[in-house]
């Protein structure tokens, strides 16, 4: 591949030589100047080079990360979605509907790979690109990370596997930072278990050819805990530089907050708390501001997940995602934020109350055809 190739190629792969006599091979997503947001065609080519070092013997260990110094991954490119859906042809909804599948049975892959996979969120980090990075074995955040699930500001559920692992939670946290899009940092993300370790950004380079230097004995049980023992010995060297977790410190009041019975409840404790400290500011008019069927269908997809395999819950996303792209507000919200830019939604209903058990309900229709994800 020529240089000019490699400049140009949306994901770029790697095979490198590391102790042991084995191999580890390094996917990095190359779309830096649009913060690695994913296409059809990234989610393409990573489910098929990762399916390969999964067989291949020669592989001990995978590493996904991204390109570029702003971060891992804003997310799937889901304007490109939406402008083929505003396109008004009757294919209109293909390349959405291939997208999320495929982005779906990547997270999946990543979720059950059989060999250590290391991945690094460093910057942004959001919607798809926490899809990526929460499935990994080894999860390394870096400093002045921005995490979230933003996807109530385009009328969006919290798909990629989110009513799997945002029910994880502590303290029912999950639920705040789906109807919020509320950003956390990497303290965060180590208390909400979507992180497993700290390592510095400007660290990263050195870290990684520490997990080179590793005798790597291609047996995926040994070789897992040979790498944590790793990640563990470097990530005790950097906590002091961790900044303080706000889920932590608000963690009674997140609480009480995510207890309540419906999304109206839920935005007006938010309010209520905003009102008495101004941390709760921006998540509350989020939620406020945001679609009410999204923050409707978002919160009936966690009550739904709770006891769900994450193989059902990524067949669920399908399901709704499907639906989200053939409604209203997935496609307005789109259009608003990323599209025309001009931040004026107009969504439907506008109001959280108007927002009825039947137009829920559409959204689940096909929930019980949906067939559970399985290891290929």
């Amino acid at each position: 591949m020529s240089g000019d190739e490699r400049e140009e190629a949306a994901v770029l792969f790697e095979v490198r030589p590391a102790g042991g006599g084995h191999t580890v091979g390094v996917a990095r997503l190359n779309r830096p100047r649009q913060l690695n947001a994913l296409t059809l065609e990234m989610c393409e080519r990573l489910f098929v080079q990762l399916r390969a070092w999964a067989s291949d013997t020669s592989i001990a260990a995978v590493i996904l990360e991204g390109a570029g110094e702003r971060g891992f991954c804003a997310g799937g490119d889901v304007a490109a979605v939406i402008r083929s859906v505003r396109s008004g042809t009757p294919d209109r909804f293909v390349y959405g509907d291939a997208f999320f599948e495929t982005e779906y049975r990547l997270d999946y892959l990543i979720q059950t790979y059989p060999k250590p996979l290391v991945s690094f969120a460093h910057g942004v980090c959001m919607g798809g690109g926490v899809g990526l990075s929460v499935g990994a074995s080894h999860r390394i955040v870096g400093n002045r990370a921005r995490i979230a699930m933003p996807e109530i500001h385009i009328g969006m559920f919290p798909d990629v596997g989110g009513g799997y692992f945002l029910n994880r939670v502590p303290g029912g946290a999950g639920i705040v930072l789906a109807l919020t899009g509320m950003t956390i940092n990497e303290a965060d993300a180590l208390f909400a278990g979507f992180a497993d370790h700290f390592i510095p950004d400007e660290e990263r380079p050195a870290f990684v050819e520490r997990i080179l230097a590793l005798d790597w004995q291609g047996e995926p049980g040994a070789d897992r805990a040979r790498l944590t023992r790793l990640c563990l010995s470097q990530s005790r060297r950097y906590r002091a530089g961790l900044p303080e977790s706000n889920l932590r410190q608000y963690f009674d009041a997140i609480r009480f907050i995510a207890a309540q019975p419906d999304v109206a409840g839920i935005r007006d404790a938010l309010l209520a708390a905003a009102d008495e400290d101004p941390f709760f500011r921006v998540p509350a008019d989020n939620l406020a501001n945001g679609s009410a069927t999204a923050a409707h269908v978002s919160l009936e997809y966690l009550r739904r997940c709770r006891q769900r395999s994450l193989g059902e819950v990524l067949a669920l996303d399908g399901v709704l995602a499907k639906r989200f792209q053939r409604g209203h507000d997935f496609p307005e919200g789109v259009r608003a934020l990323l599209i025309d830019k001009d931040r004026a939604p107009q969504w439907s209903p506008r109001r959280f109350e108007d927002v009825d058990a039947a137009r829920i309900a559409w959204h689940f229709a096909e929930e019980a055809a949906a067939i559970p994800y399985a290891a290929l």
